[in-house]
């Protein structure tokens, strides 16, 4: 928006997902603005398990830098990956960079 970015995320992934609009937890991060891994947790990580919240929140908060850096005016990941051991691997990422 002209207002800045809204992160969706919803806690399950992958075809079978459905119209994630209408079930997905959102955040709006202002334009000047740098969204923290504690907004990302309250916000969008309610319904994944504590012990992986730090990780994936901060995982967020890096994909926000570097979408900002860039130029990105689109972002989708899914699904995202995020085992037990902690690591995170997006396996499906479409998107759009303004040029």
């Amino acid at each position: 928006t002209r207002e800045g970015e809204e992160m969706l995320f919803w806690h399950e992934g992958g075809v079978d997902i459905g119209d994630v609009d209408s079930k997905a937890l959102r955040l709006a991060v202002p334009l000047n603005h740098d969204v923290t891994a504690e907004e990302i947790t309250a916000s969008l990580l309610t319904h994944v398990p504590v012990d992986r919240q730090p990780k994936l929140a901060s995982f967020f908060v890096t994909l926000m830098k570097v979408y900002r850096e860039l130029h990105f005016v689109y972002m989708e990941i899914n699904p995202l990956v995020v085992e037990k051991s902690g690591k995170i691997t997006p396996l499906d990422l479409a998107a759009k960079i303004d040029e």
